[in-house]
């Protein structure tokens, strides 16, 4: 086991990123379902497919949602370039050892309204438009032992951009492993397979002309694949990963991960979190062989309440190298999350 393990953790952390990676952006559909939600994730470089083992599993592994051991609700909110928001909703419901745990979520990224401009007139038509993307999932984990466990979730998505829309199916797999070689459990998931999805109906391709009439040509919207990912990844605790005395009241992890998705190239992500007196939590971590994403940083606050009560407070910072806002503090690449544990 110890020899399997160790290579896993060196396939995770030094595979060859980009060797033989063929781009291929802007041809999957539904590109809001790559987006990162949870927040304790993201602010570990969002290397969390074998850390989450609460309700933010249903966005990074639901094979995670079988560790959950209390109801929790949570609330997230993502900030994005040009505005745009994605806001969401989670719930992990733990039943029996022989049952095993569902999860809920809802997500909708939205945008303020825009002009409408035409070949006519390209300063606007007087015209306002939206768009905006819908998630509604349902996931299921359960742990086939004490040490393994599976996840499944199915997803509803919807994008509506003007008076077109487009819906679809989409699915995640994953497993989560707690070895018993240095405290590392390893995750993997699939994410997003599904049918192919497009708008219906048709529009006017601009870029034709049907003879001398100078008329645009009608076309037929075409369908695109799912943003399909693959996800391999590992967590262990600092102490028993490195060897370390952190002592009682200190505890930390580190996390990696690899990501092969469909459309654009692999990447390596990593990142650390040191944990006080099970308060406060600090984070860091940084995105490899990304376009925009780099460094993150993040904090965590843990609230005691009464009996198994917890409520939980996490924020982080994830930069988007040229995307990233700064004309105004909210503008920037800020993250939220509030959670409740019953």
């Amino acid at each position: 086991m110890k020899r399997v393990s160790t290579l896993f953790v060196l396939a995770v952390l030094m595979a060859p990123v980009g060797l033989f990676a063929i781009e291929r952006v802007g041809t999957t559909a539904f590109q809001f379902l790559k987006l990162p939600v949870g927040v304790r994730g993201i602010g570990m470089g969002g290397a969390f497919v074998a850390g989450a083992a609460d309700a933010s599993a249903v966005y990074w592994n639901p094979a995670g949602l079988g560790w959950a051991r209390n109801k929790e609700v949570l609330f997230a909110h993502i900030n994005l370039p040009a505005d745009i928001r994605y806001d969401n909703v989670a719930l992990a419901l733990p039943f029996s050892a022989a049952i095993g745990t569902f999860g809920l979520n809802v997500g909708v990224l939205s945008m303020g309204d825009f002009a409408v401009r035409t070949a006519e007139n390209p300063e606007g038509t007087g015209e306002l438009v939206t768009a905006y993307d819908l998630m509604l999932g349902l996931s299921y984990s359960r742990q086939i032992s004490d040490r393994f466990s599976f996840g499944l979730s199915a997803r509803y998505v919807r994008e509506d951009l003007a008076d077109f829309v487009a819906n679809g199916v989409t699915f995640d797999a994953g497993l989560l492993y707690q070895t018993d070689f240095r405290s590392m459990r390893l995750g993997m998931v699939i994410q997003n397979f599904g049918p192919d999805a497009g708008f219906g109906g048709s529009f006017l391709d601009l870029r034709t002309s049907t003879g001398t009439t100078g008329q645009p040509i009608e076309r037929e919207f075409e369908s695109a694949p799912m943003p399909i990912t693959f996800k391999a990844g590992v967590m262990a605790d600092l102490e028993s990963f490195l060897g370390l005395q952190m002592g009682e009241n200190l505890q930390g992890n580190i996390v990696g991960q690899f990501e092969h998705p469909a459309d654009i190239k692999e990447r390596v992500n990593g990142g650390l979190e040191l944990v006080m007196s099970q308060k406060l939590a600090l984070r860091g971590g940084y995105n490899f062989s990304h376009d925009t994403d780099t460094f993150t940083l993040g904090v965590g606050f843990q609230v005691p309440m009464s009996g198994n009560k917890n409520l939980k407070i996490d924020y982080a910072y994830a930069d988007q190298g040229d995307l990233t806002d700064t004309s105004t503090f909210m503008n920037q690449p800020h993250r939220f999350s509030l959670s409740f544990q019953f």
